[in-house]
């Protein structure tokens, strides 16, 4: 649906959705269950501003386009009309685009696509007008260091040379870093018009081509404004063709004879130039780049999005950088929601369906931002060394002098305007890089003769609700977000958060497919994982799906014939792994394995993992050494190890509510996208009326329904007609938190470590995996072990001489905060 169109939808849907069940309403795949009362902007609001069109132009025919998008409707079949201009460096444009509109208007073309090569569009943030980013002349981007600029330079030429143009040679070995070289022999030739009275300019048949770098060197016009009509199937004479019209539109003086050559451009057939929705794109590309790297075990051939998704509308719009910055500074009043991302983030995919469906609920549009700026096809991905990822630092450390990347357009976006933003990673007044803060750094306004700054860094997907303002003046405009708030602060007394950052097949989770390839899918244990991941929610306990840990009982469960493992024991250390390739070590630990040692070892044999490796050490101390018994042995210690390897890793695989990549946290993250829209200002989802018992008391009358008050911030309480809004479910924090030495280790010998979670007054026994980081000057361990009943024994190898401090972390679970402490240091002697 139409954004323009909202308003005159939701009236009829909220009559409706007030007297009919949810299900039924969501049945009807029509209406929207309420409408949140966030801004009416649409993208006309923008175009009106930007190319001066009239404000009764609420539907215009031009529309705004990413790189990302732009390059992909260029490599779609049919014939495109194509706007290619910055209003910024041409002051012809507005006037000339307005022509290209009412043309437009007139003949029935329904779509015209614009693109913007200079990427920040000299856009206004606060009092600051952005530098160039005109890729089309990377050498007038001043403001970034001539590596940065060919890659801006690479971004263009890419266009020329896979569609627009002559002469350009385009590297690109499918990484996301694209090359490319002008005026070689043999070059791509797009457009046949560089051939004597060939050239499809209109008007011109000696014009040439579009873009022709045959020469070697950029044309003198690259930075004039075009329209075209591009068809990647045209040739001409055998000849790729595929710039079928053009029309230079900052050589045309008059608007009545820009209108005549853009009509002629248009063709017999205007109204059958081809149209591509934004559905079709995001549907595209998410699907294709969700499925390079997939395997069988994490959702390979499963779509991210369907043709479902598209049923009422889809509500994800994304925009450029200027418009972006248009509608935080006209829009004050309501809230806009905002989703920071794009179609290269695989953190992004797994939940773009989810914001795309509550999108759609609650009727409201969504603006994305993509703040790499093409779209992860050119610079190197999200790279640290991609300039064209404005989230990048703008040198290499804080303290570098390399102005690489511009990053002072994300930093003063951030600070006009989400200056109360609670992100991952922030600034830290005490060291930049402690606490393992990774901010961005950059150059005021890319004014290198300042000192760098630094500012909190967003991880993608980050999706909030903002108010702008026209003010020149920072604001904190962020109303609520989609974050978790971890209850906890770090050393500097500073709030943490964790982002959700997830993947597709933890988001919603099927069977076998949950990256559990560790486990063989013959093992018995996945019928039951397989029934707990089909009624998996938001809600389930954590313990309530944990393999347990505690026993070697039903280690059988989790292997197969054929297993086999290496199994070394060495300097008082064990290595456990399963392994398909035999070695030295190699021992077949199969469930008729385990049965065979049992039965050899008689009454005599272990039922447990700390037993058996007990009495595999014992026996290998024995003289004379019964080597029959140490083999079996040995197969117990690597059938119940390989097991506990297993168990640890499903455990690891279902996480929690906390940890956003795994199974719980990616539903939690889905359900939490509910939440957040759900808690958008304006009229409640309508609760239906439950149906009356067999039996109704003859008095019982229903109490009337309270209505929703907003909190303080925008947040609803939780009310018989309106959703709780938390990031998090209540929880509280552990009783204690401690950790003591149990057996010291030697720089020769292991030992152990007890951590202890005491349990809150009244509070359930703690669960989840307890990590212990040990340091000694720079040298680190990190160790992890598994609770059980609130105690866990971690081994410790062997370490050198010396105090290592203990620093102990725990995440949480349903009922607990997550939970830091320093333990007992751990002195070696010798």
């Amino acid at each position: 649906m139409s954004p323009v169109n909202r308003r005159t939808r939701v009236t009829a849907a909220l009559a409706v959705a007030a007297f009919l069940p949810l299900a039924a309403v969501t049945a009807a795949e029509a209406a929207p269950l309420r409408t949140a009362d966030t801004t009416t902007y649409t993208s006309a609001l923008y175009l009106q501003s930007a190319l001066g069109l009239p404000s009764s132009e609420t539907n215009p025919v031009i529309h705004s386009v990413t790189y990302d998008r732009f390059q992909w409707i260029l490599q779609q079949p049919g014939k495109y009309a194509v706007l290619i201009g910055d209003p910024a460096t041409d002051a012809t444009f507005k006037a000339r685009a307005g022509d290209v509109e009412q043309a437009a208007d007139a003949a029935g073309v329904k779509e015209i696509y614009w693109f913007n090569p200079n990427l920040s569009g000299n856009a206004k943030i606060g009092g600051v007008t952005q530098p160039n980013l005109d890729i089309r002349k990377p050498d007038g981007i001043t403001s970034i260091i001539p590596a940065s600029q060919a890659v801006y330079g690479h971004a263009w030429k890419n266009l020329v040379g896979k569609f627009l143009g002559n002469g350009v040679t385009v590297t690109d070995p499918g990484s996301g870093t694209i090359t490319t070289t002008v005026g070689q022999a043999g070059a791509t030739s797009n457009d046949v018009g560089s051939a004597a009275g060939k050239s499809t300019e209109v008007g011109n048949a000696n014009g040439g081509a579009l873009y022709d770098y045959s020469s070697g060197d950029a044309p003198d016009d690259v930075q004039e404004s075009y329209f075209l009509v591009y068809d990647k199937d045209a040739t001409s004479a055998g000849a790729a063709a595929k710039v079928t019209a053009w029309v230079d539109l900052t050589d045309e003086t008059t608007s009545s004879g820009t209108k005549a050559k853009v009509t002629t451009a248009f063709g017999a057939s205007p109204a059958g130039l081809s149209t591509s929705t934004e559905f079709a794109w995001w549907k595209s590309t998410n699907n294709a780049k969700q499925n390079v790297g997939a395997t069988d075990f994490t959702g390979k051939d499963v779509p991210v999005l369907t043709d479902a998704d598209n049923v009422d509308g889809w509500r994800v719009h994304q925009i450029t950088y200027p418009e972006l910055a248009f509608l935080l500074r006209t829009e004050g009043a309501k809230e806009t929601v905002l989703l920071f991302g794009g179609t290269w983030c695989p953190n992004t995919r797994p939940v773009i369906q989810a914001i795309n469906k509550n999108a759609q609920e609650n009727d409201v549009t969504v603006f994305n931002f993509d703040t790499i700026l093409d779209g992860s096809y050119v610079g190197g991905g999200n790279s640290a060394a991609n300039p064209l990822q404005i989230r990048n630092p703008s040198g290499a450390n804080v303290a570098s002098v390399e102005n690489k990347t511009p990053s002072w357009i994300y930093a003063d976006l951030v600070k006009q305007f989400f200056g109360n933003a609670k992100t991952q990673y922030h600034t830290n007044s005490a060291s930049n890089d402690k606490n393992n803060y990774a901010p961005v750094t950059y150059y005021p306004h890319g004014d290198t003769s300042k000192p760098i700054e630094k500012i909190n860094k967003l991880q993608v997907p980050y999706l909030v609700g903002v108010k702008g303002s026209p003010s020149d003046q920072p604001t904190a405009g962020v109303t609520r977000q989609w974050i978790i708030d971890l209850g906890t602060k770090d050393d500097q007394g500073a709030a943490q958060y964790k982002e959700y950052m997830s993947v597709y097949y933890y988001t919603r989770p099927l069977p076998n497919q949950v990256n559990l390839a560790a486990l063989p899918l013959a093992a018995p244990a996945w019928t039951r994982i397989n029934q707990q991941i089909g009624a998996v929610t938001a809600d389930t306990l954590p313990a309530s799906v944990y393999a347990d840990t505690s026993t070697d009982a039903d280690d059988t469960d989790y292997l197969v014939a054929g297993d086999k493992a290496n199994v070394v024991y060495s300097g008082g250390s064990w290595t456990i792994s399963s392994t398909a390739t035999v070695g030295a070590n190699t021992i077949d630990v199969a469930p008729s394995d385990l049965a065979a040692a049992r039965t050899a070892l008689g009454a005599s044999a272990p039922t447990s993992l700390a037993d058996a490796k007990a009495a595999y050490v014992a026996a290998t101390g024995e003289s004379p050494v019964d080597s029959a018994k140490v083999a079996n042995l040995k197969t117990i210690v690597g059938v119940f190890g390989v097991a506990q390897n297993r168990k640890s890793t499903i455990n690891t695989r279902w996480g929690n509510k906390t940890t956003p990549s795994s199974i719980i946290g990616g539903v939690t993250a889905v359900h939490e996208v509910q939440t957040f829209f759900r808690a958008l200002p304006g009229r409640s989802i309508a609760t239906p009326t439950p149906a009356p018992t067999a039996t109704p008391a003859p008095t019982a009358t229903p109490a009337p329904q309270p209505t929703a008050t907003p909190a303080a911030g925008g947040v609803a309480p939780a009310t018989p007609t309106a959703l709780a809004v938390q990031s998090t479910p209540a929880k509280v924090k552990i009783g204690k938190l401690a950790g003591a030495v149990a057996k010291a280790p030697t720089s020769k010998k292991a030992g152990t470590y007890k951590v202890i979670l005491t349990a809150a007054k009244g509070g359930s026994v703690a669960t989840g995996t307890v990590t212990i980081k040990l340091t000694s000057g720079k040298r680190t361990k990190t160790l992890t072990g598994t609770l059980s009943k609130g105690v866990v024994t971690l081994k410790v190898p062997k370490l050198a001489k010396g105090t290592w401090t203990v620093s102990i972390s725990w995440a949480g679970n349903s009922s607990y905060l997550a939970a830091t402490a320093k333990g007992a240091s751990i002195k070696v002697k010798k």
